[in-house]
């Protein structure tokens, strides 16, 4: 079916465009999709009403059906529901009843709903107006965002920046090379050598050798996966193309929508040509001319600055027919997600691409050989692409002499508000989460004392005080429970209930579940109810009864679920269940008073 509706797309909107596309300007002009508007799309461009009404529907953004004077959304991201003063939860309590409103409604002309997460994970709560992320941690800066919206004046305020801390001396300096300096211009990116990899690579390299050294490096996916990227380039170049067009794709996976993660954003927004430079390496390498980088909304200024970095690099010859002189041709466009975290997952993220709902795809067949519109794929994360140019200009074995085991080289790590210095870190993989924490962190914020660390966003384990000596790697972190993931670090300390924690991590895979399996899609409704009820003094609380269901729930969409958002929802839940049998106690409710034990706040 996907396949026939593609096809109708390339008919009648022309190769490459689709209901998606169509879509996302058509909510970017108004601010919503009524259903005459999906109704009239659909005869403009003879296609199936039910089409273009799932594609809406499937998106958090294109979903808006009521019109608003304004936008007010509050990010529910882990990093979030963390900080301090109640964090996300008691902003939004306080914003819905100043406006009367439940999330999802309208009130006053404010639209009042969800987001996560803003990539502002060190500086939180924070909330969107009207397309701009602002910081809300600050007293009294709640009040002047609803005042200033209902009476129709500009917020004032700007968009925050994350604080980003250097290597220190003697450290390898990799991915944050160009940090400290601003190189987001295409003359400033040349005066720092941005290109020159490319170059080199174009000049005397073969496409061949430039995977040989990647090989070389032992560079694994820094999305979640790990898998060997020369592998997957490798695979790519030699894959068949059925249709006979001899095209193949590289996309860069930039829907970072870990809560708890600002890796990739900062990586675009302060190093853009350098991530260029990755991409048309990796183009180069798997023999493609087309790529793509799909970058979610929450990140208006990463999108500003990439756009511009690309017509930069187009003008100058650095994107097209014939880059710097030689045979390669490389175009390059970026897609604006519309809020879908599902979108993370590659298959999910090439139906997007195809203008079809975002529905997970069975594999095998593998992207690397049937990817993008049934062509080979190389589907890459930012930070991945972003090593090549280093690999490239030192070599694979320079590169791979960093790291620990398995886990080679160097690792962007991000953490929240519950540190002294909450901020984006290069550190070499098989450092140790105490070394990251409690050295280069600083330790625990506001005389608090830790109780748990989440590493890898909302799919990862959180780990308890003993697994701090734990390097930081894929293998030794799966040995204790967690994940390596994108290595967005959220701390827990002791003013969090991970109970609380824990359901708000079920609810967020209830409502980003793409809906294809059934343990994802029911399982985590049923999950998130259960807690709902263990929470609930009136309804019982913890019992032994509800434990074993929920150890059973989890099992069920650990081993049935079709993609890592069902079948690794439950590494968190694991950890309650193994880790922390306290925070479960304290919801039991006692026979005499029938109360439970507050947590200390």
């Amino acid at each position: 079916m996907s396949r026939n509706l593609i096809a109708l797309q390339n008919k009648f909107l022309g190769e490459g465009t689709t209901v998606y596309d169509r879509l996302s300007i058509l909510h970017e002009t108004q601010g919503h999709i009524s259903d005459q508007d999906i109704l009239d799309l659909a005869t403009q461009y003879n296609l199936p009403p039910a089409h273009v009404r799932s594609t809406a529907k499937f998106y958090e953004e294109l979903a808006h059906d009521e019109p608003a004077e304004h936008e007010l959304q509050v990010c529910i991201g882990e990093a979030c529901r963390a900080a301090p003063n109640g964090g996300c939860d008691a902003l939004e309590a306080h914003f819905e009843k100043a406006l009367g409103v439940r999330v999802g409604d309208v009130g006053e002309g404010i639209r009042l709903s969800h987001v996560a997460c803003l990539g502002y994970c060190g500086l939180g709560p924070n909330v969107m107006v009207d397309g701009l992320p602002v910081s809300l941690a600050t007293e009294g800066a709640p009040d002047q965002v609803l005042a200033r919206l209902q009476a129709g004046e500009p917020i004032g305020m700007d968009e925050p920046e994350n604080p980003v801390v250097l290597p220190p001396e003697g450290h390898p300096r990799v991915l944050l090379r160009h940090f400290g300096r601003d190189v987001t211009s295409l003359v400033a990116a040349r005066e720092a050598g941005i290109y020159g990899a490319l170059e080199k690579a174009l000049r005397t390299m073969t496409p061949e050798a430039v995977i040989d050294e990647v090989d070389r490096s032992q560079l694994r996916g820094r999305g979640g996966a790990g898998f060997p990227t020369g592998i997957k380039f490798r695979s790519v170049r030699e894959a068949p193309i059925e249709d006979g067009s001899g095209i193949r794709y590289v996309v860069d996976n930039a829907d970072e929508g870990d809560a708890g993660s600002y890796i990739d954003k900062e990586l675009i927004e302060c190093d853009p040509h350098t991530q260029l430079e990755g991409i048309l390496i990796a183009a180069y390498a798997c023999g493609a001319s087309e790529a793509i980088i799909y970058l979610r909304y929450e990140y208006p200024r990463a999108l500003r600055i990439l756009n511009r970095a690309v017509e930069e690099a187009r003008e100058a010859g650095l994107i097209g027919k014939g880059i710097l002189g030689s045979d390669f041709d490389c175009e390059v466009r970026v897609v604006k997600g519309q809020g879908a975290y599902i979108c993370g997952e590659e298959t999910s993220l090439l139906r997007s691409l195809e203008g079809v709902p975002a529905l997970v795809s069975y594999k095998p067949p593998f992207p690397a050989h049937k990817g993008l519109r049934g062509r080979p794929t190389a589907v890459n994360n930012t930070e991945t692409l972003h090593n090549l140019p280093w690999i490239v200009e030192h070599g694979g074995d320079a590169w791979g002499a960093f790291g620990h085991g398995r886990s080679r080289g160097t690792k962007l790590v991000s953490l929240n508000t519950a540190v002294e210095r909450p901020g984006l870190y290069e550190v070499e993989l098989g450092t140790t989460l105490r070394e990251i924490i409690f050295g280069l962190a600083g330790g625990i914020a506001r005389g608090r004392t830790f109780k748990g660390v989440q590493v890898g966003g909302p799919l990862g384990g959180i780990l308890p005080e003993s697994a701090l000596d734990t390097p930081l790697d894929f293998e030794a972190l799966e040995k204790v429970g967690g994940i390596l993931g994108h290595a967005g670090m959220v701390v827990y300390t002791d003013e969090h209930d991970l109970v609380e924690i824990c359901r708000g991590l079920m609810a967020f895979c209830a409502v980003e579940s793409c809906g294809k399996c059934f343990p994802c899609r029911i399982g985590s409704v049923r999950g998130t109810e259960l807690f709902d009820q263990m929470l609930d003094p009136g309804q019982g609380g913890v019992t032994d009864e509800r434990l074993e269901l929920l150890s059973d729930l989890l099992e069920t969409m650990k081993l049935g679920s079709l993609c890592a958002l069902g079948s690794m929802t439950p590494l968190p839940m694991e950890s309650l269940l193994r880790d922390f049998p306290a925070e479960l106690e304290r919801h039991r409710v006692s026979p005499t008073n029938g109360r439970r034990p507050e947590v200390d706040r």
